[in-house]
């Protein structure tokens, strides 16, 4: 007797909703190590190991830099995807960087004072994340309007690793009287940084991490690898100096662009103003 064909069976294919799943839980994967990143980085900090706590906020600034990219390259951005975001950068960038601050240069100033000067980033940094969600339109898709929270963290954790590197060099004119900096300039200028947030400047997105979309994208590409590896063979000592050269461009452009606007606005009165005469 002829042995009976067994038909090979069909794989089910999995639904529609079930994939759409799948895709959701890569990037909110991401956002979970962020904010775990962050979680993690508050306990070093606390445990009194800055160098780590430093290096786990930059982690999850990497982290934050993918999560958004590929839910919209899978399709499922979302607004669950937007608040979990928000929640997840308030505590990585703004309360691990805040407790950072305390816990370094503000301290020595006591509870009150030095707590004054630590609660703005955190402070700061919630109201800008709370505006931003409700304000994300056509006109955040390509720029932030004032600092963004990762940018004002890399400031702050920079500034650690840049200082404390400094301290290791063999020049002994450059070093600082603490490995850690200053806290008389430091807090200062953490304040202003930390009030950029909450301003109108427009500031650039970080260009897309793709090799499609000819040269330029691929150029970019390869200048964020070379910069990161540049970051890590410095130990961290170039956060800062690229922290301040992003905030410095974006204040450069905005007032040039502004005083060419205000320039337009008064030629245009000035017009208007012989017209009518």
């Amino acid at each position: 007797m002829a042995k009976l064909q067994r038909k090979p069976r069909r794989r089910r294919s999995r639904s529609p909703r079930v994939r759409g799943r799948t895709k959701r839980f890569i990037p909110n994967t991401l956002t979970i190590l962020n904010m775990f990143l962050g979680f993690l980085a508050i306990i070093s900090a606390f445990a009194g190991n800055y160098t780590l706590a430093a290096w786990l906020i930059f982690v999850g600034f990497i982290m934050d830099s993918f999560d958004g990219k590929v839910a919209r390259a899978l399709g499922t951005a979302s607004e669950f995807g937007i608040q979990f975001d928000s929640l997840a950068d308030l505590i990585t960038f703004c309360l691990a960087p805040s407790v950072f601050v305390f816990l370094i240069w503000a301290e020595p100033l006591g509870i009150i004072v030095g707590g004054f000067f630590a609660f703005m980033p955190l402070m700061l940094g919630a109201i800008r994340l709370a505006r931003f969600n409700l304000e994300a339109g056509a006109d955040q898709k390509s720029q932030f309007l004032g600092v963004p929270t990762p940018l004002m963290a890399m400031t702050i954790v920079g500034l650690y690793l840049f200082f404390t590197q400094l301290h290791l060099l063999p020049w002994e004119a450059l070093h600082p009287k603490s490995p850690e900096g200053d806290s008389r300039i430091i807090l200062p200028l953490i304040m202003i940084v930390s009030s950029l947030m909450l301003s109108k400047i427009p500031f650039p997105k970080s260009p897309p991490f793709s090799l499609r979309g000819g040269w330029r994208n691929t150029w970019r590409f390869i200048a964020i690898i070379l910069t990161f590896i540049a970051i890590i063979a410095s130990r961290g000592m170039l956060i800062f100096p690229l922290a301040i050269i992003l905030i410095l461009s974006g204040l450069v452009i905005w007032t040039q662009t502004h005083r060419m606007t205000v320039h337009l606005e008064e030629v245009e009165g000035e017009g208007h103003g012989s017209t009518e005469a």
